[in-house]
């Protein structure tokens, strides 16, 4: 099922016009669709994508370089964000319906029965991630997010992983057009200036990202810069600094130090829930524990070229630091540790906890790993109107 000619160059101009054409006009018959036929939509993209699980997984693990027991994980968690995703669109809970009976004897005036109701947005732009390339990508929660709530989606995909991008694209579309989904309810694009282009676009209703800070924020300056501001669904990088207190690592100081390691290089150290920074007690033994444990493993293979460069070159600037030494790691891309004097440390200075530890590098983007952000709204209260008025 594999079509190289699916991995293109950019999408071109008039290629995005048709694209958006179409899922502004699909917009009224999605939302005009039941519960029950989103449902069913989604249930036929998670169907097929487990169907085509072993050819997913060759180009995943070609591209993305992660253990293909890992990913087929991922391919398991997906496929039950669909269904779930499913469930939500078949249950009616996504409405969020409130309603209040007429009252003839309300204080103020007579009360008409109101009734209140989310609506679908509209077409949703998604910005894809690098290194969830299943669960947050082409057939991922934030499409299955929009397409349950009755939007259509435009997925920009992700340049870490191209010809994944492209094959779940040409296997989702042909499950949504056989389960009977409108033309238009999806499309797939690529390329900077054409995701841009798009989120600039007035058809465009509503976008979610996963991403780095930087990335993520300049986005989020289009969604809100347009004439039209939009809603931003951005998860974005974060250091998560991790505190231990004097009790903490008098009571099992290798312990913390066993784990912080073990968080710091699974999966290349590319996961939202990677502890960026770790401020213990001085003379704990903590950061000797946390040295010994990564001192050990070999340096990963990174998402993209982009991400390695960032990590090289962040971990050299922190090594650079007035008083840095680096405890852990022998160059290039392996699990790096450096130590940070705390006078170094902005915001910390003359406070309890001396000593600083700092895990190389930065992350290009950021997953939903460990958060649960299933039942992103992507649709606005809107209340019950009597056409007829």
């Amino acid at each position: 099922m594999n079509n190289p000619s699916l991995v293109s160059a950019d999408t071109t101009a008039g290629e995005l016009e048709v694209v958006l054409s179409a899922a502004q006009e699909a917009a009224s018959a999605l939302r005009d669709s039941t519960g029950g036929e989103r449902a069913s939509w989604l249930r036929a993209v998670g169907a097929v994508i487990d169907e085509e699980r072993a050819e997913l997984l060759d180009l995943a693990v070609a591209e993305s370089h992660l253990d293909r027991a890992a990913l087929d994980g991922e391919v398991k968690r997906t496929v039950f964000q669909l269904e779930h995703l499913a469930q939500a669109a078949e249950s009616g809970e996504l409405l969020r319906i409130l309603a209040e009976p007429a009252d003839a004897d309300y204080p103020v005036a007579a009360r008409p029965d109101l009734v209140q109701a989310m609506m679908p947005l509209g077409p949703v732009l998604v910005f894809t991630a690098s290194n969830f390339p299943f669960a947050f990508s082409v057939a991922g929660n934030d499409f299955a997010s929009a397409l349950a709530a009755g939007c259509p989606v435009v997925v920009k995909a992700n340049p870490g992983h191209p010809a994944l991008s492209a094959l779940t694209a040409e296997i989702v579309a042909a499950a949504l057009a056989k389960a009977g989904a409108p033309k238009g309810a999806f499309a797939h694009i690529q390329g900077v200036e054409p995701g841009v282009a798009a989120l600039r676009d007035t058809r465009i209703k509503a976008c979610g990202f996963t991403g780095s800070l930087a990335g993520g924020r300049a986005l989020f300056d289009v969604a809100v810069g347009r004439p039209d501001p939009i809603p931003f669904y951005g998860e974005l990088g974060s250091l998560n600094p991790v505190f231990v207190t004097p009790a903490a690592a008098a009571a099992r100081a290798e312990e913390i130090a066993a784990g912080f390691a073990a968080s710091v290089s699974f999966r290349g150290g590319q996961l939202c829930t990677k502890p960026g920074v770790l401020i213990a007690p001085e003379n704990s033994g903590i950061l000797d524990a946390a040295a010994t444990a990564l001192a050990g493993l070999e340096p990963a293979t990174l998402l993209t070229d982009r991400i390695t460069g960032a990590y090289t070159e962040g971990t050299k600037s922190l090594s650079g630091l007035p008083g840095a030494r680096v405890v852990a790691g022998s160059g290039g891309t392996s699990p790096t540790l450096v130590s940070i004097p705390p006078r170094e440390c902005a915001g910390h200075r003359g406070r309890r906890h001396r000593g600083v530890l700092r895990a190389g590098g930065r992350r290009d983007r950021v997953p939903g790993h460990g958060r649960d952000r299933r039942d992103r709204p992507l649709a606005r209260p809107e209340p019950h109107r009597d056409d007829s008025r």
